[in-house]
């Protein structure tokens, strides 16, 4: 086996941009391919198959005719297209996007960035109409060099542009509307694993007989070829795929709905997939932004000085939360200081965070699903730490498995091009092929794996809200009902502040918050079912029975928000969240005067325009 690697440049020209040169890519590969192969003493001649595995979403634009890009790839992170998805949110046709194709709409994704640089260039549009003008994602771009000119791509890459049919597994009409994108600059849509053609340049005669995503390369390399099988991948952020196998599930619980792989004739096998933003990079974080250690293998030990957490939480929502949250306005937040909390607590809290992380994405999984992780075979850098891997099996109550081979990427991509020119006769083969280096069984006491996710929720909570933007007013009467509920919370909690405000109008406050009360646990009760048992008549109690009532009113929030909000992300899809949301908010107009209600709007409004909360 040889390996050989080198780094191409990362492009940033403005704030929020990210590219890559397409040429350059080309280039290296030129390179590195006679080197693999020289340092491995082998000829083209005993390559039986390429495999191809590649950054998903990554969009190229070239000339047909000349073979060269029209400017530099824009790369997956990229986030120009932010103003254009706002625009797209608002057609006609938006809410069948996720329907068709499985994603949101994001910058994440190749057709937005298709359709700006259609855009930028003036006749761009009318020459891609033409087929002068082709599109692809990486894969695709190789595949054009390496053969001269075969333009394809195969299901696992085309179910991350927006653009493909997830039940047709074709380019859908609707979506090319959608996004008016010509369809003939895209490529023939392929699977993952057949020979497609044979390489004409570098090293020519060399089959091209697999190309997948690199998650889904990972999915394959580590032989998770049944329903309920699944991989994560730690690295600076995490990728967590879920075999759904032939059953194709829309996600209600914030998942991404792709192909996981497509072996020659045979039917495609679906998955789910979960984005967790930081993981790794929270480490690189307490290294280089804390100094706390001086390299990322230290957070282990420092973090094997203590025994658990000191009740200390970490959400490294640097830029928002993703799976199954999608919070883009949350910030990281540190919960649970005390003057107990050293060092070695804060690092267990860095590491914990990917396990409780790792959790809501597996929760929200099996819920989608109907399926039951047995079992979470993981790679990537991130895998070498053993408290981690030791502290991910205790929070899913399931045993984490690590491979021999690390690079299951570039394995994924080899067993498929093997595969396909039938070097392996079939899946078992891989399978009896794939070695188990490493194995953490859980350990964790049902009681306490309890205590601290409702813990570790009540910090995620804490995030919601933090950035506002600056037009910020009150949302709609049909919005999510977990905002609805959050908002009462906000506006009681500030009521029992005033009324410790001297200065404040107690007798106006009482009636409010009395008013705000009943409001909120009678439409609890009548919408959601749940009652309470909390009296809203404050008028008559005494300073003493206020200041317990203070305390009974915390508490019931706090459980509010662990135990029924979270079972509310869970069973409800998101229209029947704006749907309830409607519904509570009505009932709640029936206990409010118009002045309690024009109130609550305004204060409300306040917080919305303030730029930390």
């Amino acid at each position: 086996m040889s390996v050989v690697q080198r780094e191409h440049q990362q492009h940033f020209p403005r704030p929020g941009w990210v590219e890559h040169d397409a040429t350059e890519i080309w280039r290296n590969l030129s390179k590195i391919v006679p080197e693999a192969l020289a340092q491995a003493g082998a000829s083209a001649e005993q390559v039986v198959g390429l495999g191809i595995a590649n950054q998903r979403e990554t969009t190229v634009l070239w000339d047909r005719r000349t073979g060269v890009p029209v400017g530099r790839a824009i790369v997956w992170q990229d986030t120009r297209t932010d103003g254009m998805i706002e625009q797209l949110e608002k057609e006609p046709g938006a809410k069948r996007v996720r329907e068709l194709c499985g994603l949101p709409l994001a910058t994440y994704f190749s057709a937005p960035k298709i359709r700006w640089l259609l855009d930028q260039t003036p006749g761009l549009q009318e020459r891609a109409e033409r087929g002068e003008v082709l599109f692809g994602t990486i894969e695709s771009w190789l595949i054009w060099n390496l053969t001269g000119g075969l333009h394809i791509t195969d299901v696992t890459n085309a179910s991350r542009t927006m653009l493909m049919n997830l039940r047709t597994l074709a380019w859908d009409p609707q979506l090319l509307a959608f996004f008016d994108i010509p369809h003939a600059m895209l490529p023939e849509i392929r699977s993952s694993t057949e020979v497609y053609g044979t390489t004409a340049t570098v090293v020519p005669g060399i089959r091209i007989a697999a190309a997948l995503g690199d998650q889904q390369a990972a999915l394959f390399g580590q032989t998770c070829f049944a329903p309920g099988e699944a991989k994560c991948t730690y690295g600076t952020g995490s990728f967590l795929l879920l075999n759904t196998g032939q059953n194709l599930v829309l996600s209600t619980h914030g998942m991404l709905t792709t192909v996981g792989f497509k072996i020659g004739d045979e039917p495609a096998v679906y998955a789910l997939e979960g984005s967790i933003a930081v993981t790794g990079s929270l480490v690189q974080w307490f290294r280089d932004g804390l100094e706390l250690i001086s390299s990322a293998p230290e957070i282990e030990t420092l973090a094997r000085t203590v025994e658990d957490n000191g009740g200390c939480y970490i959400v490294p929502a640097f830029s928002g939360l993703f799976a199954p949250h999608w919070h883009s306005e949350a910030r990281g937040v540190i919960a649970g200081l005390t003057s107990y909390i050293t060092k070695g607590h804060l690092a267990r809290a860095v590491l914990e965070a990917t396990g409780w992380q790792t959790r809501e994405v597996v929760d929200a999984m099996n819920a989608d699903s109907g399926l039951a992780l047995s079992t979470l075979k993981v790679d990537g850098g991130m895998t070498a730490d053993n408290l981690l891997m030791q502290f991910i099996a205790d929070v899913l109550d399931v045993p984490v498995v690590r491979p021999m081979v690390a690079e299951t990427v570039s394995l994924g991509a080899a067993y498929a091009a093997g595969l396909s020119v039938g070097y392996w006769p079939d899946l078992e083969g891989l399978r009896r092929n794939w070695h188990r280096a490493g194995q953490w069984q859980p350990a964790m006491s049902p009681a306490r794996r309890d205590t601290e996710y409702a813990h570790w929720r009540q910090a995620v909570e804490l995030t919601f809200g933090w950035m506002r933007p600056a037009s910020g007013s009150r949302r709609p009467a049909g919005t999510d009902l977990i905002e609805v509920i959050l908002d009462d919370h906000r506006r009681i909690e500030h009521l029992l502040r005033e009324l410790r405000n001297e200065d404040a109008d107690r007798a106006k406050v009482l009636a409010e918050l009395s008013a705000m009360l009943t409001a909120h646990f009678t439409a609890t009760e009548r919408v959601l079912h749940r009652r309470t048992e909390i009296s809203a008549d404050l008028v008559s109690l005494s300073e003493q029975d206020l200041l317990a009532l203070e305390e009974t009113i915390s508490a019931h929030i706090r459980d509010e928000e662990r135990s029924l909000l979270n079972e509310l992300r869970k069973s409800l899809s998101p229209s029947d969240r704006t749907a309830l949301g409607r519904a509570f908010k009505a009932e709640q107009s029936r206990h409010l005067t118009p002045v309690q209600r024009f109130e609550a709007v305004v204060a409300h409004s306040v917080t919305a325009r303030l730029p930390n909360g």
